[in-house]
């Protein structure tokens, strides 16, 4: 790994949190009281493209004052952009954390960014405050890269002069030897290659940095291994040789290509080589350039042409612009129409037929089979990174060629029900069915369509076992009527006709269900309910949950497309979590699945004076009169008679995401089981449970439940790491004690761990060090 990869890595890392307990931090906080850092920027924000810098104003270079700072911050200025998936980081040359901390005596160029201190989070030495030098993140082992530098003045200076090098150096070939300003020195001459593209990158930086000898050397070797001069033929005919490729040149593209993301600038110099006829785009940015705009005009075509024609021109497309995946210029970001087309050519496969079935089983097993990519690729396509006007194009592209193909298959799906009737009023619940006598976590996982959790499963392997199900979900496919369906506790619930919002009542009294219920009726069926930051007794069975899917689906509409590998990796990380704490098997349910519309569903009128309850795609029906639409029963009681939107159609304006209606999206649902690969682990004898933390300052008071003598408090950063205690371990006494920690940690994430005798971990809970 590069020296400056593992700085980026490290950097990005201060902005971790733990989302049980803290809000994402919306900056990181880079101080340089020294400016040690400032020589690298070039090099840095071309490996940390979120890195913006206070400083004059320059918003090419990302660059400006703090004012600029805080409008790129917030995302309002339109030629700005930042990585949408990336904390951005703002440096700050010349100044020290305690400048932004004193807010009174803030410098008045700084006082504008002073309450991002509150928002975001720092880089910083080990949690102690002070700035992170360049030979501090060298030699450190914890959060650097670990080298032995000498700390004589000579190799100081040197370290600091050729710090660009040093950072586009590999860690291995500075590690296990101790350095000195001859080793530093030597980095400079060293690579020629390197020399040869830093100076095409961006020539008047190199000329200013680079004493007179090195770049009389560079100039030496280009005149006689590269057959140019530098100072007479200038970076422009170094650009047109290395587009050519002959000769020696052929080893400086493929360095180029290796290492391309540390030479941001080189690619726009390369565009001004005008390219032959016989000239290859895999080597002419020009030519990648043309093609991108030939692909968008003929992509904005497709808007005018039906479905079937649309398909065709598409698959015409991406055979032609298939081969442009392959040239650097796509890993350089600069053939995104490219990259989509891929996602939209294997749509147009999917959809062009608009499939159906002898009954709604045969249907569901094609979807299973094949349909599902469909989709899958349509989610894909919408997350795909472009432009504004970009992601319009393709929303317009998708609307053509795959709502029509949701829409026709929905009302395939429907018309089979209405004959054959619904599979989920009468098969077998299969998410609850033969669950374990003991040892077995429900996972409930709220909106896990049937295609993100083909991609949930390829994620969980490694972890063990990884076994696919399905099932079908209540009716209609809301979560408060098809959650309560596959809870451990649904023999206990009913639908009463005065039943409100699709809720289902208790069997034995006339109250609504509810996550109180839920909680009670499993404590008395003998299971645990797990919150989040909890692992459980493993020897029983556990309820635990999630909701993020169907809640950013809500409230994002088409934006949660880009966040499903995000959400389905907090969902690995629970499941990893519960093997860790030795639970060998996992069951994975959820409620119901969802459409997504590239454009809002199409509304269908359905007056209100018929409807107790009208949502997007499922409404309640009064009185069961006859609404004009398809009507099924309501699963918690058949004589409530719901209504159910045709097609893709929606009975509200505007939709994008909802569910609730009769698809396969919406009905046809995933069962994961997760056998553990590991060995169960010893169950210790001794029990106890975490009733109640509380901060006083930096003192944590703490209040268990247990029977047993010589449990142990302790707070932990990593709750199965011993090496990362943050307090004194100290014994519960009556259930109680007191933990005091050091004033670096606070606001810190933290996790209060109880142990036994032997170390084993009988119970844990996130926290934040002093949270009031």
């Amino acid at each position: 790994m590069k020296l400056i990869d593992l700085l980026a890595q490290e950097v990005r890392a201060s902005a971790a949190y733990n989302s049980n307990v803290q809000e994402a931090p919306s900056v990181i906080l880079w101080t340089d009281k020294q400016r040690q850092w400032e020589s690298a920027l070039p090099l840095l924000q071309a490996a940390l493209p979120e890195l913006i810098v206070l400083g004059n104003y320059a918003p090419e270079r990302k660059t400006g004052p703090a004012i600029w700072i805080k409008c790129v911050v917030e995302g309002v200025l339109p030629d700005i952009e930042l990585p949408a998936d990336r904390t951005p980081i703002v440096y700050l040359p010349g100044y020290e954390r305690r400048d932004l901390r004193a807010i009174a005596d803030c410098p008045e160029p700084l006082k504008p960014l002073a309450e991002l201190q509150y928002r975001g989070c720092w880089w910083i030495y080990s949690n102690s405050g002070r700035d992170w030098t360049v030979n501090a993140f060298l030699i450190s082992a914890n959060g650097g890269a670990g080298l032995d530098v000498a700390k004589d003045e000579k190799t100081q200076q040197a370290m600091l002069r050729v710090l660009p090098e040093i950072l586009d150096s590999e860690r291995d070939d500075l590690s296990n030897r101790r350095l000195e300003a001859a080793d530093f020195n030597k980095l400079v001459s060293s690579d020629p290659v390197r020399d040869l593209l830093s100076w095409m990158n961006d020539s008047q930086v190199c000329r200013e940095r680079w004493d007179a000898s090195r770049w009389q050397a560079l100039v030496g070797i280009c005149e006689s291994e590269y057959s140019f001069h530098p100072d007479q033929d200038g970076e422009l005919t170094a650009a047109e040789l290395l587009c050519q490729r002959q000769g020696a040149w052929e080893g400086v593209w493929q360095r180029f290509i290796e290492s391309c993301h540390h030479y941001p600038q080189l690619p726009q110099l390369l565009m001004k080589v005008q390219a032959d006829l016989a000239a290859s785009g895999a080597s002419y940015p020009s030519i990648n350039a043309n093609e991108e705009q030939q692909l968008e005009a003929e992509l904005s075509r497709l808007l005018q042409m039906d479905p079937a024609k649309a398909r065709l021109a598409i698959a015409e497309l991406e055979r032609r612009h298939a081969e442009r995946r392959q040239w650097i210029w796509f890993a350089l970001d600069m053939s995104p129409l490219a990259g989509v087309l891929q996602h939209l050519a294997e749509i147009a496969t999917h959809t062009a037929t608009v499939f159906s079935g002898a009954d709604p089983e045969e249907m569901a097993a094609q979807y299973r089979d094949r349909y599902w990519q469909a989709d899958d690729q349509a989610l894909k396509a919408l997350a795909y990174p472009l432009p504004a006007a970009e992601q319009s194009l393709v929303q317009g592209i998708l609307d053509v060629i795959y709502t029509p193909w949701l829409d026709g298959v929905t009302r395939n799906f429907q018309g089979l029900v209405r004959s054959k009737g619904y599979p989920g009023a009468d098969q077998i619940n299969e998410a609850v069915a033969e669950y374990a006598a003991t040892g077995e976590a429900v996972f409930f996982v709220d909106g896990l369509r049937y295609d993100t959790a083909q991609r949930l499963m390829l994620k969980l392997q490694g972890l063990g076992e990884v076994r696919p199900g399905h099932n079908w979900s209540a009716m209609p496919s809301v979560t408060a009527t098809a959650k309560a369906a596959i809870t451990p506790v649904h023999e206990r619930l009913t639908g009463r006709t005065t039943d409100r919002d699709f809720e289902p009542s208790l069997l034995d009294e006339d109250k609504t269900f509810s996550a109180y219920y839920l909680r009670k009726l499993l404590q008395e069926k003998g299971w645990q309910y797990l919150e989040e930051g909890e692992s459980g007794d493993p020897t029983s069975n556990a309820w635990l949950q999630s909701g993020d899917i169907d809640k950013e689906g809500h409230v994002r509409g088409l934006k949660l497309a880009s966040r499903i590998d995000i959400l389905l990796d907090e969902v690995v990380e629970r499941v990893e979590e519960l093997i860790a704490a030795g639970w060998q098997k996992i069951r994975i349910v959820t409620d119901h699945g969802w459409v997504l519309t590239p454009k809002p569903m199409s509304k269908v009128d359905l007056p209100k004076h018929l409807t107790e309850t009208r949502w997007s795609r499922c409404a309640l029906i009064k009185d069961s009169v006859d609404s004009g639409y398809q009507q099924v029963g309501w699963y918690w009681n058949s004589a409530v008679s719901v209504a159910v939107a045709p097609g893709a159609c929606s009975f509200k304006a505007g939709q994008h995401y909802d569910h609730g209606g009769l698809s396969l999206q919406e009905c046809l649902t995933p069962v994961i089981e997760i056998r553990s690969s590991q060995p169960a682990m010893p169950v210790s004898a001794v029990t106890a449970t975490l009733s109640d933390i509380r901060w006083l300052g930096l003192t944590c008071r703490v209040q268990a439940e247990t029977e047993a003598d010589g449990v142990l408090a302790v707070l932990r950063t990593h709750p199965g790491d011993p090496d990362s205690e943050i307090s004194k371990r100290k014994p519960l006494k009556k259930g109680k004690c007191s933990l005091m920690v050091d004033d670096q940690y606070e606001g810190s994430s933290a996790v209060l761990v109880l142990l036994d005798d032997q170390g084993n971990v009988l119970a844990k809970k996130p926290t934040l060090v002093g949270d009031e």
